[in-house]
């Protein structure tokens, strides 16, 4: 257990070092510079429902304080500031902490943006979880909502933290759709890595004996050409290997509607490596996967059903020296949002790294601009219910 607390304070404070356009700390209305010198601001210019508590059980500045909200079905921060016309990442935490002395399990909803629902499951008082959403606000202003739905849970916030994305990163994503974080690994690394001006991390890969970690001998990797922006940390190392298939177990068993982002870079020079992907027997893209040495190549996959059942098989093609390969990956559940009585798609949970081969399923297209194979799985009353993941890395548990 002693390893679990040190991985997750290690990893809350590489979160930390990312620049958000604002951090909002829950339950404190002045503002405060954190160890990592980022500035966070009370929460009082953005809600007025609710109550303040204190967890004295962590040392990570965010969490010592929280809002909960004992009374109301619905209690909302509004008026949070978002660039108007761009993507976002906004990133809600949760430390329980027991700070109401009740030793529950509390269970809520988050709405976000007004139609984007997910939910929050504490099962351990103890570690963080998040719950992390991307999409395009409607305006220069945005909100996140906590919506009780038992009686006896009080939804609370630790943390809310809105990111700027850069132009054309996630420009598969449609109208009024929004990305729930399932997870992001970065294979054949053991640390964990994070983008700062995206606020985006990648989780190391679970070992696997099968593979082989195979770290890239250029001198520099040229991300230009993948559109969502990958840091080049995460091309920097990659998994290998002829038995290379991917899962996600933390998926429900029922099928949901996912994007699904790949990133490639050759990591040996003069090499002679293609391979074709499969999912559910069919070849992903129109043709085989060549990565480029020195340079990433960024495959992107929406709007095919992936359950914890789903593989990504890696084969290689006969012409190919080297086996299959991959540096990282991106997985999200999509959410069409509520709208009245209106459809949502899909359901998901948790993150961690996948079994087998390691984290994330999905098929369908190939190419950064969106696959094809599968459609959406419409939900009733318009929800997109998405549990959050641990801040924990599973294996190290």
């Amino acid at each position: 257990m002693a390893a679990t607390s040190l991985i997750t304070l290690f990893f809350l404070s590489i979160i930390t070092l990312s620049l958000a356009s604002v951090n909002i700390d829950c339950g404190t209305s002045l503002p405060g510079v954190d160890n990592n010198n980022i500035t966070w601001v009370g929460d009082k210019d953005f809600i007025t429902s609710g109550e303040s508590a204190t967890v004295s059980s962590t040392t990570v500045e965010y969490l010592t304080t929280l809002r909960y909200f004992p009374t109301g079905d619905s209690n909302c921060y509004s008026n949070i500031p978002v660039t108007k016309g761009g993507k976002v990442l906004v990133r809600t935490m949760f430390y329980y902490g027991n700070y109401d002395g009740k030793s529950s399990s509390p269970a809520f909803s988050v709405v976000f943006e007004g139609k984007h629902r997910g939910t929050v499951s504490i099962s351990s008082a103890f570690k963080p979880y998040l719950l992390e959403l991307i999409f395009a606000p409607a305006s220069g202003e945005t909100s996140v909502c906590f919506v009780r739905t038992s009686s006896s849970s009080n939804p609370f916030v630790s943390s809310i933290e809105v990111f700027d994305l850069d132009d054309g990163m996630y420009d598969e994503l449609g109208p009024g759709e929004g990305l729930f974080y399932q997870q992001r690994v970065a294979y054949g690394t053991t640390e964990i890595l994070s983008s700062a001006l995206q606020g985006r991390f990648w989780l190391p890969s679970e070992i696997n004996t099968l593979l082989t970690g195979v770290p890239s001998s250029a001198a520099s990797i040229d991300t230009s050409g993948a559109s969502n922006k990958p840091p080049e940390s995460i091309l920097r190392n990659s998994w290998n290997g002829e038995s290379l298939t991917l899962a996600d177990p933390t998926l429900p068993t029922e099928g949901v509607s996912v994007y699904l982002a790949m990133y490639f870079s050759e990591p040996l020079e003069l090499s002679v490596r293609s391979f074709n992907i499969l999912y559910g027997g069919k070849q992903v893209g129109k043709g085989p996967i060549v990565p480029v040495y020195g340079k990433a190549t960024q495959v992107v996959v929406r709007d095919v059903l992936a359950s914890s059942s789903s593989q990504l098989v890696f084969q290689s093609t006969p012409s190919a020296l080297l086996p299959p390969m991959i540096n990282a990956l991106e997985l999200y559940v999509i959410s069409t949002g509520t709208s009245g009585g209106g459809e949502g798609s899909g359901s998901g949970s948790g993150s961690g790294t996948g079994g087998g081969g390691g984290g994330g399923s999905g098929g369908g297209g190939s190419g950064s601009s969106g696959g094809s194979g599968g459609s959406s799985n419409g939900g009733t009353g318009g929800s997109n219910e998405v549990s959050p993941g641990l801040y924990v890395i599973r294996h190290y548990v």
